[in-house]
């Protein structure tokens, strides 16, 4: 029998949070949380939107802006305060810039994105890796709630062995 429904639907029963809980947790990460960028967190922000905006003004695209680095920082700094971080970390970041890029890309021409995607290729595998870890843990799920039976041998005759 086929189980890969019911362990769905248990994950997702015992995955949602009770409304007033998310509501206290929202409150308190806007007002308690604000994440502060290092030095180390500056420069690859900084080394990434240059060399994004370079290939932007080379390959004819739609052109990179200082809002779309605004609008990084800001994403790194709202997933750090989604973890209730004090700091941004590469996570951070590295989500944000996959965030950024992946719609960056979508708004170019195609033959521009396939550049640009295949350029950038490096700074989209942050999905791939979560994809994998996602794959794996929904297969541990799985094998244990897959209920082995046991093999019933009523039906097979065995041999008779004759001593000599």
């Amino acid at each position: 029998e086929y189980m890969g429904e019911d362990v769905y639907t248990a994950q997702r029963e015992s995955a949602q949070i009770p409304q007033d809980l998310l509501k206290k947790y929202i409150l308190y990460a806007r007002q308690y949380v604000k994440p502060q960028l290092t030095e180390v967190n500056k420069e690859k922000i900084t080394n990434f939107f240059a060399h994004l905006r370079q290939e932007s003004q080379t390959s004819g695209g739609i052109p990179v802006y200082h809002r779309h680095l605004e609008a990084l920082i800001r994403m790194a700094e709202a997933h750090a305060r989604m973890h209730l971080r004090d700091n941004v970390r590469d996570d951070d970041i590295d989500v944000a810039i996959s965030v950024l890029l992946e719609s960056f890309i979508q708004t170019q021409k195609v033959s521009v994105s396939k550049l640009i995607r295949r350029k950038f290729a490096s700074y989209i595998t942050v999905r791939d890796e979560n994809t994998f870890l996602l794959l794996n843990l929904l297969n541990k799920l799985i094998k244990e709630k897959i209920q082995y039976r046991p093999v019933s041998y009523t039906h097979l005759t065995l041999p008779t062995i004759y001593s000599v």
